[in-house]
């Protein structure tokens, strides 16, 4: 592969692809879609007893399991490859860099890369709504990926204007986002061929989990949270990278049902109203307001058919809100954990 282009205007690709921002504060911050910051989490994800675990490795029952097929380890790299330094200022894109063989010529993401391992182990250069210049020119990337959500626009162009080219994906979300996002990440890398390959795998579990999920019998009423302590308590809606999961995995999300737009304060009331069977949450966010019994203090969500019966489904940030090559196995995860097995 010829090396990529230097000095090119910034490209915007538009794609079908989904919410998923860092967190700010440190390297073991993960996917998050509103830019709050959160405590590290060492404990495993917690669900209902009625549920089975909900490991965030990628497990597929159906299909070939993206997350053991694709280590992370690049290809052998051709001379001109070996010159490409890439930086993705945002977790699912370094996450989709590595999986296309590409780990070896990744030379700092931002805070948010904590899939696989080897992202994690690598210097960063931020967080990518409040990014510099310097922090990034220092690592003399050839190309720089990132979603519409990176920023400052002047960072952006700065980068630009120094002959650094700057690939931004915009986001959607929809069951084509995951392998939408992973093409336009293979082409911007040169490698379209190599990208249809991993989207076609991942865009074929989506449908044969959601094929799957067409064979249960009933349709519990979802809500997904997103907390952040005591200031952030918020009702992820359409838009929020959550819904289409949701309405994939056979459930009812009740901030659809509530008019929920990306996402809005938890409001006690509607929530009771809605009557959500079952709640999840991002694992850092339980943490952070001190785990299931503090989740449960929050105005509301005791009182809720799914607070009074724990089904609460945990899931490691990125895992639940990347949208990456692992979307699949979290899709066949969530439709076991709402149906059992079917």
């Amino acid at each position: 592969m010829a090396p990529l282009p230097r000095g090119l205007s910034r490209v915007v690709v538009s794609v079908a692809v989904c919410t998923s921002v860092a967190t700010a504060g440190c390297r073991s911050a993960s996917t998050d879609p509103l830019g709050q910051e959160g405590p590290t989490v060492s404990a495993p994800p917690i669900v209902s007893d009625s549920t089975p675990s909900a490991d965030p490795s990628p497990v597929v029952a159906t299909t070939e399991p993206v997350g053991s097929a694709l280590t992370g380890e690049s290809v052998p790299a051709e001379t001109a490859q070996s010159e490409v330094r890439i930086v993705p200022v945002d977790g699912d894109l370094a996450e989709i860099v590595f999986a296309l063989g590409f780990g070896e010529q990744v030379v700092a993401t931002d805070i948010s890369a904590t899939y696989p391992a080897s992202a994690d182990e690598l210097p960063v250069v931020g967080y990518q709504r409040a990014l510099s210049p310097e922090p990034i020119l220092a690592f003399e990337p050839t190309i720089v990926l990132a979603t519409d959500l990176a920023g400052p626009a002047e960072t952006l162009d700065d980068l630009d204007r120094l002959g650094v080219e700057v690939v931004v994906i915009e986001r959607q979300s929809t069951a084509l986002g995951p392998g939408d996002k992973i093409r336009a990440v293979a082409d911007a890398l040169g490698v379209p061929e190599k990208g249809d390959e991993l989207a076609d795998r991942v865009d074929a579990e989506i449908a044969t989990e959601t094929e799957r999920a067409a064979n249960a019998v009933g349709s519990p009423r979802v809500g997904a949270l997103y907390v952040r302590g005591e200031s952030v308590q918020l009702l992820l809606g359409e838009g929020g990278g959550v819904d289409w999961l949701i309405e994939a995995a056979g459930g009812i999300d009740i901030a659809d049902e509530l008019g929920v737009v990306d996402h809005a304060p938890i409001n006690s009331e509607s929530l009771l109203v809605a009557a959500p069977e079952v709640l999840i949450v991002p694992e850092r966010g339980l943490e952070s307001v001190g785990g299931l019994d503090g989740l449960l203090e929050l105005p509301g969500i005791a009182e809720t058919p799914a607070g009074r019966s724990g089904r609460i489904l945990v899931y490691d940030d990125q895992f639940l809100l990347g949208n990456g090559p692992r979307t699949g196995a979290l899709l066949h995860q969530l439709i076991t954990d709402l149906h059992g097995d079917i």
